[in-house]
This record gives C-alpha cells, structure tokens and sequence, in this order.
C-alpha cells in the first residue's frame, strides 16, 4: 500500500458569510490521476486555488508528502508556508 503524496482534510472556504467549500477531502497517491468536476459555481476553481496555495482556506488541513502545511501571510500579503 503507498503512502498519501496529498491529504486535504475537511477543507472550507468563507468568503464574508458566503461558504464556498464545506468540508472537502481528498486523498491521493503518487500516479493518481484526479478529475474535479461538478456546475458552475460549485467551488472546482476555489478547491484548486486552495490546495496550490494561491489562496488559505479558512478551516481544514493540507498534508503533502506527510507535512502538513501550515499558511501565513507575509508583510506583504503574499501566502508563505511556516513549519
């Protein structure tokens, strides 16, 4: 059995009182092959930002490679990882 390259857990979204992702998971291997899909508006553009970093989800855990990445943001408002 491998090992998880990338482990989302209970991820959520809050823009203002609007929540755009409510409790996303996801959970895959080296090789792995993922399609995301769903309607417009359904959060797809949002998960993705989320999980490469281009925006900090407001609840919920990001693991890759067993380190679990932990955002902040930097004098500047640029999303920095901290560990």
């Amino acid at each position: 059995m491998s090992e998880n390259k990338l482990n989302v857990i209970d991820l959520h979204k809050r823009y203002g009182e609007h929540e755009v992702l409510k409790g996303v998971s996801l959970q895959a291997n080296a090789g792995d092959v993922i399609s995301i899909i769903g309607s417009s508006g359904s959060g797809k553009s949002t998960f993705l930002r989320c999980i490469n970093f281009l925006e900090k989800p407001s609840e919920g855990s990001i693991v890759v490679n067993g380190q679990t990445i932990n955002l902040v943001r930097d004098k500047d408002g640029q999303l920095k990882s901290r560990r």
